[in-house]
């Protein structure tokens, strides 16, 4: 684990779970596995503020622990992949509010915050906050509805159950197979009218399954590139062929199993009224996807019309490498990016060919070439040829790039621009603490004024106790946070695209 991970990893702590939990995770991600009496020693903490913070973060699965080798105590370690998906919770709200609904938007939320929770606490819980909203308009059975309707697709599932096993004294977290509740809408409402939960029975526990969503993430990446690339029609034909996989192949599968043409034209049929081309010329678009499409889909069969596969470990290699691109794009410029790619296309290439091919000035190139040599985009294999007879064995120098490398100096570079965006925004909060809680001061009341119908003109008092200086130097930092925000959200899209890229082995 790379120091500019550890950087980001605690700052994300810092801001959701302040300074002790902090404390906690810099110290299980500097040593690894440790048991209670080790963090407590190191991190000069009480022992009961160290069971605290590891009792937070094995709550939202950013710790997990394991028997030490005597099978006596406990052994705790940090898992950071799991401490940046906070950062990605609005895409999960974002993601099930365009697919589900504002109903499935608040369930998701609700469980995103109490990490575990039963179906009952959390029904309950969401039907009485809004029970009074007459705009939102929830009822505890569309809330239950909707519910079975996420468990069912798969966006939550039940949380792992601990087992004891024979001579360790250590739970160990077994997954459990999720099964869609039979919720009784009566015992909702009763439970609901009597306003606690003592005794509810209720003792299955949920939880998000990021997992899902992160198919969904990679779907709509494969889908809106081949809509860039060819057409929408395209795109709409992808969607398809993804749907089709899922029925017959592992979600993550580098290559999926093959997915015949009649249930694609099946399906295409389905949809003809919103895409009446696609259905006219599905054999085409069949084709243009197969030869024009980045890779992403393979012809492996003439059976049944044809069989075609869906390689996403391809369409992995054509995002990282579309990124890599970008990224030197902006970081050297674009004629550094014409160098990047000829020597890409090439593979292995000397120098002199790179100034021949790239049309550009010999210096120029030669500096721009050196560059993304120091910045890690390229390497250099030198290699003798062999001496010819009263002479010496000159050296030529051979310009590649090992791919997989590059990409994890991307990933380095993704984190601590990351790092960098949470410091400037932790650093722009703190500065206008105090005009930020007065602007959430005159908000509340006003709020509470409009609801109890009091005359405009009490409402226009309260909200002119933020002078015009005042507004504008709130205005100047909500357009900050703003974009530092924005900024957060696109290096956690390339970074899915990386991580994604690395969950298939080097080829």
């Amino acid at each position: 684990m790379s120091h500019q991970l550890g950087r980001v990893v605690s700052i994300i702590l810092h801001r959701y779970f302040g300074d002790i939990v902090q404390t906690v995770g810099d110290d299980l991600f500097k040593c690894g596995s440790k048991p209670i009496g080790m963090i407590v020693k190191t991190t000069g903490l009480s022992r009961g503020l160290v069971i605290e913070s590891l009792r937070t973060l094995l709550k939202y699965d950013i710790a997990a622990f394991e028997p030490s080798v005597n099978q006596l105590i406990a052994e705790y370690k940090l898992v950071p992949e799991n401490v940046l998906l906070l950062i990605r919770y609005p895409r999960y709200l974002l993601q099930v509010k365009s697919k589900y609904g504002s109903e499935a938007e608040l369930l998701i939320e609700e469980l995103l915050q109490q990490a575990t929770c039963t179906a009952t606490v959390l029904l309950v819980t969401i039907a009485t906050k809004y029970k009074d909203d007459k705009e939102k308009n929830i009822t505890i059975m569309s809330l239950k509805d909707m519910f079975i309707s996420l468990a069912t697709a798969g966006y939550i599932q039940q949380a792992p159950v601990a087992e004891l096993k024979e001579g360790s004294e250590i739970p160990t977290l077994v997954p459990v197979a999720t099964i869609v509740p039979d919720l009784d809408t009566r015992i909702l409402l009763q439970v609901m009218n009597a306003g606690n939960f003592n005794d509810v029975k209720d003792n299955i526990y949920w939880k998000v399954n990021y997992d899902r969503f992160h198919q969904d993430f990679r779907d709509e990446l494969m889908i809106k590139a081949i809509t860039r690339r060819i057409d929408e029609n395209a795109g709409e034909l992808m969607r398809f062929l993804l749907e089709q996989m899922y029925l017959n192949s592992p979600a993550w599968a580098p290559e999926s199993n093959p997915v015949s043409a009649l249930d694609v034209r099946d399906r295409c049929r389905r949809a003809a009224t919103d895409k009446p081309l696609l259905q006219q010329y599905v054999d085409q678009y069949l084709k243009v996807l197969e030869e024009s499409g980045g890779g992403f889909v393979r012809r492996c069969g003439d059976a049944s019309g044809g069989q075609f596969c869906v390689r996403a470990r391809a369409a992995a290699l054509q995002l990282v490498r579309a990124a890599l691109d970008h990224l030197v794009t902006e970081r050297l410029g674009s004629k550094a990016a014409r160098i990047f790619r000829l020597i890409r296309t090439k593979k292995y290439i000397e120098e002199e060919d790179i100034q021949k091919n790239a049309m550009l000035v010999n210096k120029e190139c030669k500096q721009l070439t050196y560059k993304l040599l120091e910045e890690h985009f390229i390497s250099c294999q030198p290699m003798r040829k062999a001496a010819t007879a009263g002479g010496m064995a000159k050296a030529i120098y051979l310009y590649h790039i090992k791919l997989h490398e590059v990409a994890h100096t991307a990933r380095e570079m993704c984190y601590r621009s990351l790092h960098n965006v949470s410091r400037r925004a932790l650093h722009e909060r703190t500065l206008h603490a105090r005009l930020v809680d007065k602007q959430k001061r005159v908000r509340t009341i006003v709020h509470g004024m409009r609801l109890r119908g009091e005359p405009q003109e009490n409402i226009d008092d309260v909200e002119e106790t933020l002078t015009p200086p005042e507004q504008a130097v709130l205005q100047g930092v909500e357009k900050r946070l703003k974009q530092l925000s924005t900024a957060e959200l696109e290096l956690d899209k390339n970074l899915f695209i990386f991580n994604w890229y690395f969950t298939y082995p080097e080829t």
